[in-house]
């Protein structure tokens, strides 16, 4: 019986874990950078870079922080509780585009109530639908400038788990008989089949997109952005500072009503890479990035400049509500209510159209 187990049941359940794993490479759509970039491409936005990046589980939370970072919103945690809401709270005359505020109306919807705390309520399938939705919105508009295919790629994530099925129903068939004949040889050989089988089902991706040509570019600037990310250590990041002044370039930051452009390069460095912040928590970054960014507050602090203004407490604000959330992941989860400028809790996103009304 053994033979045949190895050959009805063994060689098969490898052979589409084998599959499975091409699969999974091939879905990846890897691309490699040959230089390292400092900012993020003029005109992109966080949420289409996720996609690019292949980071979707990460791309609301890591615009949410970008709103942060650009003083559109203020992130309010109650305190270090993970048990408490988090607050999201629109900054006066900021301007919110059409994504950004589809966003807010993903995590806010319509059914939004003063005091409720998604994370315990029974709302969070309703919560990833929408953000699924934005997600999807944000594919289409990718589809549309020529980035990626109109369709996802389906058939052989479907092709895998339909033979995986098959092959769990043939495994337990030899289960039982294994188990009738006390053949225990033949049973450890198809339970490490079923084991490869139920494997295939775990590596094997559903569905992808799939890039057009159009978004290697892009897809290598954002790599090239990773490796900047993953260089945390004091004296390397000495060495890659952009002999250009590209690290010195305008951002956000200085544009959408905090002030005036800072009026030195240890400040402009530390706005810029607080701009990056959106960036390390799409590539699983965040903890090392923000103990980046405490080094460079230690270091403004010892300068003692008076322009300083507001740049600190955003980081502050941002790595306060990361752990009260529990992490990157679970921050659009974590967040309770919408406050406009002057702390009132708004019920409901059409509240945001009055907010930012004339």
């Amino acid at each position: 019986m053994l033979t045949a187990v190895i050959l009805v049941a063994i060689v098969p359940a490898f052979l589409i874990l084998g599959l499975g794993i091409v699969a999974r490479a091939v879905a990846a759509q890897h691309v490699t950078a040959r230089i390292v970039q400092y900012a993020p491409e003029r005109g992109s936005t966080v949420l289409r870079d996720a996609l690019l990046a292949n980071a979707d589980r990460r791309a609301a939370s890591a615009a949410l922080i970008d709103l942060a970072v650009k003083r559109k919103v203020r992130l309010l945690a109650g305190g270090r509780s993970k048990r408490e809401p988090i607050g999201v709270e629109l900054v006066s005359a900021a301007a919110l585009s059409s994504e950004e505020i589809d966003l807010l109306d993903a995590l806010f919807g319509p059914e939004h109530t003063h005091g409720r705390v998604r994370r315990f309520s029974s709302d969070r399938r309703a919560l990833a639908g929408r953000l699924r939705s934005v997600v999807s919105d944000a594919e289409h508009a990718l589809a549309r400038d020529g980035l990626v295919a109109a369709r996802r790629t389906t058939w052989p994530g479907m092709t895998l788990t339909v033979l995986a099925y098959l092959g769990m129903l043939v495994e337990a068939l030899l289960i039982v008989m294994a188990l009738v004949n006390a053949d225990w040889p033949a049973l450890s050989a198809t339970i490490l089949a079923l084991a490869a089988t139920v494997a295939t089902i775990i590596v094997t991706p559903s569905s992808w997109r799939r890039f057009l040509p159009a978004a290697r570019p892009r897809r290598e600037h954002l790599d090239g952005l990773r490796q900047y990310l993953t260089l945390a250590e004091a004296g390397r990041m000495r060495v890659l500072q952009s002999p250009s002044g590209a690290d010195l370039r305008e951002t956000d930051a200085t544009t959408t009503g905090s002030g005036p452009a800072p009026a030195s390069a240890p400040l402009a460095r530390f706005h810029l890479h607080e701009r990056l912040l959106p960036y390390a928590v799409l590539f699983g970054l965040e903890r090392e990035w923000m103990a980046r960014l405490r080094l460079e507050h230690d270091a403004l602090g010892r300068r003692n400049l008076d322009t300083l203004v507001d740049a600190i407490d955003v980081t502050a604000d941002v790595a306060l509500a990361l752990e009260a959330a529990g992490g990157a992941i679970e921050l659009v989860a974590a967040v309770g209510d919408l406050f406009d400028a002057g702390g009132t809790v708004l019920e409901g996103v059409g509240n945001l159209f009055e907010a930012f009304s004339p």
